[in-house]
Formats: structure tokens, C-alpha cells, sequence
């Protein structure tokens, strides 16, 4: 989006994809990453440069909260200029070592890493149901396409599938699980109920719905089930629960979840349930930890999971969507990725999973998948943790904010931060 709106940046303001929200996040995230370099090059930087950030990172901000398109072009104009005047500096720093702080006690999880299968990780739900740590995802996997990816997948010792009513590919999943002659009980399937969870069909329909899932997945039972999104809220959400539970007393499904609940979604259906969802399935990435739009909560999603005895299994962790930042391109991704002689997907599954949350990564090949199983004969040090922990702080912080709120200042935003916002107060120009 940097020509301004186009055909490759349509004007909508759409929550993902290219589009200028999330062109404007990505300048947001290369304008906080320029602060940290001047915070910690050791030379007293320009007040006209902090001046210049705070200035087109407090627009930026004004464009998220009320989109107006013909603010765009200035924006984009006003940080391309801040790259130009600093891009000969930027390239002659040499690489800057930080001093992190030792993590809190439990911070991370010591996650195997003596080479053994992946499907030999599992991690123990509140109620007592194992659920393999490291899945397989599948959504837009389609066809013949879904089941000879879900096929290489538990030849290669996964077995963890989730899918979704709204993936449309559970019978293609069903047929891979009977054909591949793995026993059910070692299996673990989790899929969604999207409809009613949306509100496009009533509860009273759950249980035909969740029939015909079973139908098609060829199996007696869930592993896990879980509402899609919290489409509904109020009495429509706990009459949907209801009925989940009494799949659950009918020993239809194992375990209860959601998937895309934030924490005022989770606090309501926690305040109602009689069986607690024992699963959530969010967003989970380096730039987005917990959910798709973060929040100024004190509290992180995934934390508040685990002090209410729920299981946090992350998806997308190497996708751009919902905006266009690419985690398997990010800078400090690829240089622990470098360091560990990994690859930067290898690295952002390990990382989640020593955050004690099980991933799902999606592929279609059997080279990618095979990748995405090795993730148990490495481990990452409390440093590298805490250096990609710190990749959300670079991602939302903003002129005047350090966020999210939960997460420490890794990188030093707080104080540039306070030192832009002082020299803002008068108009500053680069030169």
C-alpha cells in the first residue's frame, strides 16, 4: 500500500488482508522498531526525528480509531520520509545486544527436547483429557487436497486434527482418519459448531448439526467441541451452551471450547456454565498473542486461560492474516531462526509451545508438514523467548502507549516513547 489506495490496497476497512488499516499497523510496526534502535544506539538521537515518529504515529492512530481515506496518502508520505532521511544511518548499526531480565517463575514451559515424535507431546486438559500438544490444522484445505494432507500428516505421527463445521472439509478428514488405520483412541479430533454458535441457525438445531459432523469425521465421539466465535451473547449464548453441554452429559463430545472468545466473551460464559470450557482455541502469534485485535486489559487472553483452568491451543502462527506483517519474514524472528539453524516457522511453533500452548500449523505438502513436526529436538532460551514475546510491544505500542499493557517493555518503547511525545508538542521537520 505504500502507492496510496489501489487495486492491490482496496478501500475497506475490513479487519484483514491488504487493505489500509492494516498497511498503517505495518508502519506502526517499522516506526516502533526505528525507536528501538535509536533507544539503544547509544547516541542522543534527533528531537526533530522523535518529534516526526510520535507526530505520524498519533495519525496513524487517529486513522485506526476513524478511517478517513483521504488521510492515507499523508500518513504513508510522512513515515516513507522518516525511513529515507534515517535508511544510511539504519544500515551501519551494527547489531545491539539487550539485557532482558530473568522471567518470572512459570513464565515458560520446559518443553521436551530430546528428538522424540511429535505426537508423543500432550498436554493434560482441566478434566483430564490428553490432547496432543502438536495438531494439524485445516482450514482452506479443500478435496482431495484436505485429505492427502491429512493423510501424510498422521502417517508422519500427528494425532491431533481440527477442522470446523464452516471448513466444509469433514468428510474428506473423516475418510483420511478411517483410511489411515490408526486406532480412534489415539486419536484426538476437535472440530467446531459455526452456525449456531453465529446465530444463522437456533440451538435447538446443535444437536442434529453436531450428528452430522460425527457422520462425517466416522466416529462416535468429539475430543474436543467447540463454539466457533461468540456470535451470540446474553440468553442467545447461554441457551447455545446448554445444548453444548448436553452433548457433553450425552458423551457425545470429551471436552467443551471455544475458539475466538476474548475475555469479556470468556468472563461472560464462565459466569453461566455449569460444564467450563476447558479449551480455547485463539489467535496466537508474535504480533498478536491471545487475539486478533488486542485490548488495553491488564491481563494477556492466554494468561487469564490458564489461571481458569483452560487449555490454550494457538492458530495461525505463521500467517500474516489478519494484517499483512509476515512472522516468517520478521527480522528478529529470522535471526534466532539463523542462530538455532531452524527455520522461522520451526521457531515460532517451538516458542508457543514453551508458552505451554499447543499449535496446529497447517500445510499442504509433505515436505512443510514434516517441518512443522520437528519441533521437539530443539529448545529456546528464556532470551530468545523473551525477544519474540516482545515483537507485540513493537506491533501495538503507539506514540504515547506502551501495549499491550501485559507484556514487558522489552525493547524499550516506554522511554522513547516518553522523549517523543515531549518533543511532538512543537511541529519538527526532517532535513
Amino acid at each position: 500500500c505504500s502507492k496510496g489506495v489501489n487495486e492491490q490496497c482496496p478501500p475497506d476497512s475490513q479487519h484483514g488482508g491488504p487493505n489500509p488499516l492494516s498497511a498503517l499497523n505495518a508502519w506502526n510496526y517499522a516506526l516502533n522498531n526505528v525507536k528501538a534502535a535509536l533507544r539503544h544506539s547509544g547516541i542522543n538521537a534527533d528531537p526533530a526525528v522523535l518529534s516526526a515518529i510520535a507526530q505520524v504515529q498519533a495519525g496513524i492512530q487517529s486513522f485506526l480509531a476513524m478511517p478517513a481515506l483521504e488521510q492515507f496518502g499523508a500518513i504513508v508520505s510522512s513515515a516513507s520520509q522518516i525511513f529515507e532521511a534515517l535508511t544510511s544511518w539504519l544500515q551501519q548499526q551494527p547489531p545491539t545486544p539487550l539485557r532482558l531480565p530473568p522471567p518470572v517463575a512459570g513464565t515458560y514451559l520446559r518443553v521436551p527436547s530430546d528428538g522424540r515424535p511429535a505426537g508423543q507431546l500432550a498436554f493434560k486438559l482441566a478434566n483430564g483429557v490428553e490432547m496432543p500438544a502438536i495438531g494439524f490444522g485445516t482450514w482452506k484445505l479443500d478435496g482431495e487436497t484436505c485429505y492427502q494432507a491429512v493423510s501424510a500428516a498422521l502417517e508422519l505421527g500427528i494425532r491431533h486434527v481440527d477442522t470446523a463445521e464452516a471448513y466444509g472439509n469433514e468428510a474428506e478428514i473423516g475418510r483420511a482418519l478411517h483410511d489411515s488405520g490408526v486406532p480412534r483412541e489415539q486419536l484426538f479430533i476437535a472440530t467446531k459448531a459455526t452456525s449456531v454458535a453465529l446465530g444463522m441457525a437456533e440451538a435447538s438445531y446443535l444437536e442434529a448439526i453436531v450428528a452430522g459432523q460425527l457422520e462425517a469425521l466416522q466416529t462416535d465421539y468429539l475430543d474436543v467441541y467447540m463454539l466457533h466465535a461468540a456470535g451470540v451473547r446474553g440468553d442467545k449464548l447461554e441457551a447455545v451452551w446448554r445444548g453444548m453441554e448436553r452433548l457433553y452429559e450425552m458423551g457425545r463430545v470429551r471436552a467443551l471450547g471455544v475458539s475466538n472468545f476474548g475475555l469479556q466473551e470468556l468472563e461472560e460464559l464462565i459466569g453461566f456454565a455449569k460444564v467450563k470450557p476447558v479449551y480455547l482455541q485463539n489467535i496466537f502469534k508474535v504480533y498478536k498473542q491471545g487475539e486478533q485485535i488486542l485490548g488495553d486489559n491488564g491481563v494477556g487472553v492466554a494468561n487469564w486461560a490458564r489461571n481458569h483452568g483452560m487449555m490454550m491451543v494457538g492458530y495461525s502462527t505463521i500467517n500474516s492474516w489478519p494484517h499483512i506483517l509476515p512472522p516468517l519474514e520478521d527480522p528478529h524472528v529470522l535471526a534466532i531462526a539463523r542462530a538455532r539453524g531452524r527455520t522461522a516457522s520451526q521457531v515460532l511453533h517451538r516458542w508457543a509451545l514453551q508458552h505451554g500452548i499447543a499449535v496446529i500449523p497447517k500445510a499442504s505438502s509433505r515436505e512443510r508438514i514434516l517441518e512443522n513436526t520437528q519441533l521437539l529436538d530443539f529448545e529456546l532460551s528464556d532470551a530468545e523467548l523473551s525477544a519474540l514475546d516482545g515483537i507485540a510491544t513493537l506491533s501495538e505500542s503507539t506514540h504515547d502507549q506502551m501495549r499491550p499493557a501485559w507484556l514487558e517493555d522489552t525493547y524499550g518503547l516506554q522511554a522513547s516513547s516518553a522523549a517523543a511525545v515531549q518533543q511532538a508538542a512543537e511541529p519538527a521537520s526532517l532535513k
